[in-house]
């Protein structure tokens, strides 16, 4: 059919042209959006689950008792603990050790440049060979005075001034052999030993770094003192016993260990509500102060619905299991959480007494 506009004038046939497409345009827009022309998608609706088959072994649902367990996180750490720090001031020639590595007590750790030092020592020691010298020269005019005022070969006089340099000899040279004492001491502190046995945990300086009085240099802590730090919920601090066993999990290492309760801060965190429980672990291949730990700790029991895992399909973010309803196989959606031994506990969609199928 076509639309004849000859008898309207020029100028008002091309206005109802425009308006014509326009509206012609606005049908297309709705019927593109409506889905008209779209092909192959699928349509809003319900998606039926798989269906069911009847094989599979039989097993009826029961609740059961499960472990109702409360979980803190801690810290690992070490209740010997040493931050190594120079007592002068001298660039770093040398650290021996890395973090990680394990060090004996008197093992040289780290080195600072002592040439200063050295060269003082070898000046006091100069210092001392002299005064050496001089009191046993003063040493030897005193005893021939000693023997020249027996004879009456000397006055009282000539010995009292004999014996004065003697002392003076001695006490020059007692006050440089101080010296030499102090000069050695800290010489000496240009090498950092390690105090104990343990493992080096931090590294914090180079070689070729100014160290001073109060950088600490390294950190090292004993291993078989290891203990696990927790905040524990202050309603839980008659369940905690001095010497009970408890487990805790460590992420780092993906392993479970067990700790004895050594210590309970007998004060609550006004800001937490939580008290701090020290466990002790002993020494644990791996395990280094720093790394967190979980402590699980049983707190009662609750009745759960628990299944193996295998029985539990999913389709995309749905779990289902297979039922039976009046003798035929169905599927039931339902919601799960893991639970331990490759089982699930169900948490919703089942009731005790109702039987699943395996898949």
């Amino acid at each position: 059919m076509r639309l004849k506009l000859n008898f309207l004038p020029k100028g008002r046939k091309a206005k109802w042209l425009e308006i014509l497409v326009a509206v012609g345009l606005i049908v297309v827009v709705m019927l593109w959006q409506t889905g008209t022309f779209a092909g192959g998608t699928i349509k809003p609706g319900r998606t039926p689950l798989p269906a069911a088959t009847a094989h599979g072994a039989r097993m009826t649902v029961h609740a059961v008792d499960v472990p109702v367990v409360y979980k803190a996180v801690g810290t690992v750490r070490s209740r010997t603990e040493i931050e190594l720090s120079p007592r002068i001031v001298a660039r770093i020639q040398e650290i021996k050790v890395r973090s990680g590595d394990r060090v004996a007590k008197g093992d040289v750790l780290v080195t600072l440049d002592d040439a200063e030092l050295s060269s003082g020592v070898r000046q006091v020691m100069e210092r001392v060979r002299q005064t050496r010298a001089a009191l046993d020269l003063a040493t030897t005019e005193l005893e021939r005075a000693r023997k020249l005022l027996a004879t009456g070969s000397i006055s009282q006089q000539g010995f009292d001034l004999a014996d004065s340099q003697a002392r003076q000899a001695r006490a020059a040279f007692e006050a440089s052999t101080e010296a030499q004492k102090q000069a050695e001491a800290v010489l000496g502190y240009a090498t950092l030993v390690s105090p104990m046995d343990g493992v080096v945990a931090e590294r914090l300086s180079d070689p070729g770094d100014i160290a001073s009085p109060g950088n600490i240099l390294l950190r090292v802590f004993d291993p078989s003192r290891l203990m696990l730090d927790v905040p524990v919920r202050e309603g839980l601090v008659s369940r905690i016993k001095i010497g009970e066993k408890v487990p805790f999990h460590v992420d780092a290492l993906a392993t479970n260990l067990t700790g004895e309760v050594r210590e309970v801060v007998p004060s609550v965190d006004p800001g937490s509500r939580t008290f701090l429980v020290k466990i002790c672990i002993g020494e644990t291949p791996a395990l280094m102060p720093g790394m967190f730990g979980v402590l699980q700790l049983p707190t009662g029991k609750r009745q759960a619905l628990i299944v193996p895992a295998s029985v539990v399909m999913r389709i995309g973010q749905l779990e289902y299991v297979r039922t039976t309803m009046d003798g035929q196989p169905r599927q039931v959606l339902v919601r799960t959480v893991p639970a331990t031994d490759g089982k699930n506990e169900v948490v919703s969609g089942l009731e005790a007494g109702m039987a699943v199928l395996s898949p």
